[in-house]
């Protein structure tokens, strides 16, 4: 009997250990899966705090970008680059209404050169002052502005053309026929400056016009 006794603690106790070791393994898992877990989301976090500087520094450098150059003045230099600009020999008064005398606007014909004075195809925008320096007071009669996309549907490159033609109406009509025109460009590829000045000759209309 005493055997019997025996032999039933030996499995109750058998029992009660398969049952510790059973109920333990799992939770020995469940710490590592959760460490786990948690080291995956820490590294997720990290990954979208990176995402989003670098989403940052995108945006700012695309806020900041410019056309200026990023050449050295010397490289450029060598290059084929705006280094001035040449008038046509047209430049000067417009007569845009053959059925009144006198013109009606300020045409320039305008060409931007190399450094070693052939003309080139270049894109910009233009800033045109027409002054008459033989008025008194006020000598600037007029200020045209045409941006990059407005010029450019202003180039002609056909037959004996190869230049801008940009066509200013007049802002005040001119007393005298010996008027002075300025025509500043700036270059859309290295945002240098050119200044060029020309004396014209129009067709001053009759006055009360």
């Amino acid at each position: 009997m005493k055997a019997v006794r025996i032999s039933a603690w030996f499995a109750l106790a058998s029992l009660l250990a398969a049952l510790g070791i059973g109920c333990g393994q799992p939770n020995r898992a469940n710490i590592e899966l959760r460490k786990q877990n948690q080291s995956l989301a820490s590294q997720i976090e990290d990954l979208n705090r990176r995402h989003e500087a670098d989403q940052a520094t995108i945006r700012g450098l695309q806020s900041n970008a410019t056309t200026q150059p990023t050449l050295p003045l010397e490289r450029l230099d060598a290059l084929f680059t705006v280094h001035g600009l040449s008038f046509g020999r047209l430049t000067g008064g417009a007569d845009l209404d053959s059925g009144r005398p006198g013109d009606e606007a300020l045409k320039v014909y305008v060409v931007p050169v190399d450094q070693q004075g052939d003309v080139l195809k270049a894109a910009g925008s233009f800033v045109i002052e027409l002054f008459d320096l033989e008025q008194a007071g006020e000598p600037l009669l007029g200020k045209w502005e045409f941006s990059t996309v407005e010029a450019a549907k202003n180039w002609y490159g056909q037959s004996l053309l190869y230049q801008y033609i940009l066509t200013c109406p007049w802002q005040r009509v001119p007393e005298h026929q010996k008027l002075l025109v300025q025509v500043r460009f700036t270059d859309e590829l290295t945002g240098r400056v050119f200044v060029e000045k020309r004396d014209i000759t129009v067709n001053v209309p009759p006055a009360g016009r």
